[in-house]
């Protein structure tokens, strides 16, 4: 195997499954690869105690300090826990990339996700989320769609609202800058502006797949192309 490991964390609801794909190629590239759900997901244990965006942060931390340096690529929310750590845990981390996070750097978009943090702290929350999830996918591959969602409809509520709530209030902006290892964003549907996040950040570089209609998973709907950006970013074209 050669260069770290790559860490593969999903958002949240999600699970590691869904980066299969990207994980076959980085294997057969030389890496090795280790898909990591969200405390509470899956067979992964739940946070002790509340499963704030910092409890979850610090959890994925200890898992990933086992590792020694390693890639990380989130999706969504892995995406901004994965953040946390590149701005206050830079050691754990060599490269991030942001799989369609929402981690908006204008002040117009970043109040429209803060917005939608009261319809997760009222009640009918659960729906709520499976509805926006739903709209969030897109019009194409609507077989994988359904899997997903009855992955997260059936992800433990203790394990999703916290997290979920503290990512739509999260003002990304000073991680963003704090950010000490170079990262990738790969925008699918979020609003995240390409030149605000360079300005942040020298360190940031984004590419833009709207132009492929592959909505908020566009690892599962376009894998071919979020594995050609994996391969690039983290320098995996490496046989050995």
């Amino acid at each position: 195997m050669s260069g770290p490991v790559v860490v593969l964390l999903p958002g949240v609801g999600c699970r590691a499954v869904e980066f299969s794909a990207q994980a076959a190629a980085l294997r057969a590239a030389g890496r090795r690869v280790v898909p990591l759900d969200l405390p509470g997901h899956g067979d992964e244990p739940p946070v002790g105690g509340t499963a704030t965006l910092e409890a979850v942060a610090a959890q994925v931390a200890r898992r990933v300090h086992e590792l020694g340096a390693v890639d990380l690529v989130g999706h969504s929310t892995g995406g901004v826990v994965g953040l946390l750590l590149a701005a206050r845990r830079p050691a754990l981390l060599r490269r991030l990339v942001l799989v369609d996070s929402n981690v908006p750097v204008d002040a117009g978009a970043l109040a429209a996700k803060r917005a939608r943090a009261a319809a997760v702290r009222a009640d009918g929350w659960h729906e709520v989320l499976v509805a926006s999830m739903r709209a969030a996918w897109g019009e194409r591959r609507p077989e994988l769609r359904e899997e997903v969602l009855a992955r997260i409809a059936a992800t433990p509520g203790a394990a999703v609202r916290p997290l979920w709530t503290d990512v739509l209030e999260l003002d990304p902006r000073p991680l963003l800058h704090a950010a000490a290892v170079p990262l990738l964003h790969v925008r699918s549907t979020r609003d995240v502006d390409e030149a605000g996040l360079r300005a942040l950040n020298p360190r940031a570089a984004a590419a833009d797949l709207r132009r492929l209609g592959a909505g908020h998973w566009p690892h599962l709907v376009e894998p071919a192309a979020v594995t050609a950006l994996l391969e690039d970013f983290l320098g995996a074209r490496v046989r050995g």
